[in-house]
């Protein structure tokens, strides 16, 4: 010690005051550390207040220890907020085509629309069109405005999934464990929570409410035998019953994935009581339903039920087997969903099998401990049945739904066709693989052999789960540096496309050409349509020739008005403005060409030229 306050020089000096903080910060945390040590192995002596209790039971240390769960949960959501926001300013808060129609109908909706559903598809809600409309009236049209809503829906999700862990697993680690893995999933699983669909991962949020009413109504607290009662029903119970009826009607009116849902909570509720649909609740939860999905009666009532004929199709003959459907969801939807497999950038095999192993080993787990639970299905028992097989026959019907949904059907192309049609199932994972690895560690320090263990063989069983928990995030995370943001937010069905982050260029050129109608591929059309504040009107005219979806019809009209003056922005990746170049040659027209890169805009001079002209010249991907 003499050395060193030599070393550390005179009183007053600089070395002198670090080494006298210093001193004091060992002191402290030696302290500290011996306080923390009694605490953890400190014994409750019957009748008595722990020493642990003690300690926290009053003041800052206590306000703290009462509201851990909390503390830890909000640190997790601010976290998955950075996160989220990190990624969105990485990908300039670019949108692909369909992102850029929910900002369009935002903009409608401030105009006086009142759109039900999402232009040209008639089975998802307008939802997020909505919100982004609030924000356009106080920020003006941008792209970054269209993002709030699945940014605030997908921090949604994270706390959700917290509260349905809490009730199906019963524990506020399992919680905290299940939200910390939804706060920091695959980048697949950010990027599709950050889409701005108008329903999709609002899906996911909906789906979760459905859960954790569905865990009331199975498993929540039997209401006192003195409380008032009509027609055997207490105030509470009626209560949730509609609230059950009203939300099944609002997410089968945002979008039908939500049946993933629905197979599961309805087999649950028929298992502890055969006749629930003959109850007097059965009127409120019906009646909850049809207030829920009133739009959707009443656009399909006057549209000649559309949102069903759009599910008709006829058969095209390219079927697939399902044996074979099921070998894909298997080979290449499972991976995407634990985060082994991506479409943008091949994953390393030690970290692929590594997520593989944790979210196979967990499931496979929980199908093991509650063979039990699962096995009452088969006798219709609902004696055994404990909240968690509720999940796990979520997770057994999604394939099979997967399947009979025909969604596999196109799956077999090297783009991303059907990922968005598993989102009920992302949603539900973390909370079994999450929950899962802190149910593993309970039962691991209460198991046997460590039943007379000391506490820190105890800490050890969850410090290995919670190391296991931060290896699963910390390989999600590491593998984000791969990502070409920009192109993981472009449509998975055109992942070629490397647009310019500012159309502004090319705006200002169309616009300094009077020209208000062009003609272009839909993925980039709908994105020129919102930078522009549709001053520009775009129309993936070849699309709509060929039967694909006319969203805009008026904008359809308009630009086959005679002596229409339209531009013609090409994206042929492989031939350039070759064909449409040649056929105006054929027809003798003269005509102007300027590169915004990849953009390439064709502007005929000598007279109007009608898209109806030179359609074949449209091909996709133009």
């Amino acid at each position: 010690m003499q050395i060193a306050v030599v070393f550390a020089g005179a009183p007053g000096s600089y070395g002198y005051v670090v080494f006298h903080l210093a001193s004091k910060g060992l002191v402290l945390a030696k302290q500290f550390s011996s306080e923390i040590q009694n605490i953890t192995l400190l014994k409750e002596q019957p009748g008595e207040k722990s020493e642990r209790e003690k300690l926290f039971s009053s003041g800052v240390a206590g306000w703290l220890w009462q509201r851990r769960a909390g503390l830890a949960l909000s640190l997790i959501i601010l976290l998955a907020a950075a996160l989220r926001l990190f990624v969105l300013l990485k990908a300039h808060f670019i949108p692909d085509g369909d992102e850029a129609l929910t900002g369009v109908m935002a903009k409608h909706i401030l105009e006086g629309e009142r759109p039900v559903f999402t232009y040209g598809q008639h089975y998802m809600a307008a939802t997020e069109a909505y919100f982004t409309a609030v924000i356009y009236a106080f920020f003006g049209v941008s792209a970054w405005g269209m993002k709030i809503a699945p940014f605030l829906a997908s921090l949604g999700l994270v706390g959700l999934n917290y509260a349905v862990a809490l009730r199906y697993l019963g524990t506020k680690r399992a919680g905290l464990f299940a939200a910390t893995l939804t706060a920091f999933p695959s980048l697949y699983f950010t990027v599709l929570g950050l889409r701005a669909w108008n329903h999709s991962t609002e899906t996911m949020v909906c789906g979760a409410l459905l859960l954790l009413v569905a865990w009331s109504l199975l498993w929540g607290p039997p209401s006192p035998p003195e409380a008032r009662r009509w027609w055997g029903y207490t105030r509470r119970e009626w209560l949730l019953w509609g609230t059950l009826g009203l939300l099944v009607g609002f997410s089968f009116y945002g979008h039908m994935l939500a049946v993933y849902y629905y197979l599961p909570i309805i087999f649950f509720l028929f298992l502890k009581d055969k006749l629930f649909a003959l109850r007097p609740v059965a009127l409120v939860t019906v009646a909850g339903f049809f207030v829920g999905s009133c739009p959707w009666w009443i656009y399909n009532l006057q549209n000649n039920w559309a949102t069903i004929t759009s599910f008709i199709k006829p058969d095209s003959g390219d079927k697939k087997a399902p044996l074979d459907v099921l070998n894909h969801y298997a080979a290449y939807s499972v991976p995407l969903m634990t985060g082994a497999y991506n479409y943008w950038f091949p994953v390393a095999a030690l970290a692929g099998v590594f997520l593989n192993s944790v979210f196979l080993l967990t499931l496979a787990g929980w199908f093991v401990a509650r063979w039990r639970g699962i096995g009452g299905w088969f006798r219709l028992s609902f004696k055994s049945a404990r909240p968690v097989d509720l999940l796990l026959l979520l997770v057994i019907f999604s394939p099979l739904i997967y399947l009979a949904w025909g969604a596999g059907n196109v799956a077999f192309t090297d783009l991303d066709t059907t990922g968005r049609y598993l989102i009920p199932l992302f949603g539900v994972l973390p909370v079994l693989v999450g929950g899962g690895l802190a149910s593993f560690g309970r039962w691991l320090s209460t198991y046997p052999w460590l039943k007379n263990a000391r506490t820190w063989q105890k800490t050890a069983s969850l410090t290995l789960v919670t190391l296991v928990l931060l290896a699963v995030c910390g390989t999600n995370l590491y593998l984000y540096r791969h990502a070409d943001f920009v192109a993981a937010f472009q449509s998975p069905y055109f992942p070629q496309l490397r647009p310019p982050l500012d159309n502004g260029p090319l705006i200002n050129y169309l616009k300094s050409q009077d020209i208000e109608y062009a003609t272009c591929n839909h993925w980039v059309g709908n994105r020129i349509i919102v930078d522009s504040a549709e001053a520009i009107k775009c129309v993936d005219y070849h699309d709509v020739s060929i039967g694909g979806l006319d969203r805009f019809k008026s904008y359809t009209a308009g630009i086959l008005e005679p002596g229409r003056k339209v531009a013609f922005v090409l994206l042929n990746l492989d031939q350039g403005a070759a064909p449409l170049e040649n056929k105006l040659h054929e027809m003798g027209v003269q005509y102007t060409r300027k590169d915004f890169l990849p953009y390439i805009v064709i502007i005929p001079t000598s007279r109007p030229v009608s898209p109806k002209e030179v359609v074949d010249e449209l091909h996709y991907p133009m």
